[in-house]
């Protein structure tokens, strides 16, 4: 499979995490615990190079990668999943800003000209008002939790991107351990900040274990069998398909009503993403 491929299919995975993560009766980082054990039994039965002892360099992704998993959980409790997804999804910035400086790969202009496109369309998803609901009961927390997620995201790509280089494997290792570090800090977590630990019902059950196989195990194997091939600001914008198509599955799943501009938004996304997908792809010689 085409490595671009493998990276817009991770995307259309992450996209369905922020509705179906309502769907969890489960305290917001209980459901961080138990969907890092899931997906990290999934990955490491998915990626065969992930079994091994980790090193410095993939313990140290650990830390950017429970920021991005738990905050973004933190940020689906209080916000809706557009909201959430969409305020995660300025990681391109960060990668864009701190890419030159970590891995010496300097943005392409079509790749800045796909930048612009997709922070037209978050813009207009922006200047849709943000409405409390039973799902989104303190939407400004909540998108500043989104923000941060969206900086350890980039962070996390740049790692992933950065290990992948080293043509070792190392960052298959990096994404299950990282799952099996937050697993119980997440867990401890919840017993310091007061909350208690369910047992949850069949519902929650059948949602952490799609939300560990697919939404996080899957995805990840996907990417990180892309990144090595694929420069971070490139990874980045196509991964952008997350935010066009998280509204839809919060509207089909838990019946939130994106606004219009949020629609136009995801569509510009979408196109943006995909027209500069095809531009990047390298031309078939010309016949003799």
């Amino acid at each position: 499979m085409a490595p671009r491929i493998r990276i817009l299919l991770a995307g259309i995975c992450f996209s369905s995490g922020g509705a179906i993560i309502k769907l969890c009766s489960f305290p917001a980082l209980e459901r961080v615990g138990v969907r890092a054990i899931i997906a990290a039994l999934t990955l490491f039965l998915l990626l065969p190079e992930a079994r091994r002892r980790p090193n410095l360099r993939m313990l140290l992704l650990a830390v950017p990668y429970f920021g991005t998993t738990s905050l973004f959980v933190i940020a689906n409790t209080m916000t809706s999943a557009a909201n959430a997804t969409f305020l995660q999804a300025t990681y391109p910035l960060w990668v864009t800003l701190l890419g030159p400086f970590i891995l010496r790969e300097q943005a392409r202009r079509s790749d800045l000209g796909v930048l612009v496109f997709i922070a037209v369309g978050m813009l207009m998803f922006f200047l849709a008002p943000a409405i409390k609901s039973a799902t989104a009961p303190d939407p400004k927390l909540g998108d500043l939790f989104a923000l941060a997620a969206g900086l350890s995201f980039g962070i996390q790509l740049i790692g992933y991107r950065w290990l992948g280089k080293s043509g070792q494997g190392e960052q298959y290792a990096a994404i299950a351990w990282g799952n099996v570090i937050s697993a119980p800090c997440a867990l401890l977590l919840t017993l310091a900040l007061g909350q208690e630990l369910t047992l949850g019902d069949s519902q929650s059950w059948v949602a952490i274990v799609f939300l560990g196989v697919v939404q996080i195990g899957l995805s990840y194997a996907l990417l990180a069998r892309a990144l090595p091939s694929v420069m971070a600001v490139e990874a980045s914008l196509l991964l952008m398909i997350e935010p066009a198509l998280s509204p839809f599955f919060g509207y089909v799943i838990d019946d939130e009503t994106p606004h219009l501009l949020a629609i136009a938004g995801g569509v510009v996304i979408l196109v943006a993403v995909a027209v500069g997908s095809i531009a990047s792809q390298p031309k078939s010689p010309t016949a003799a």
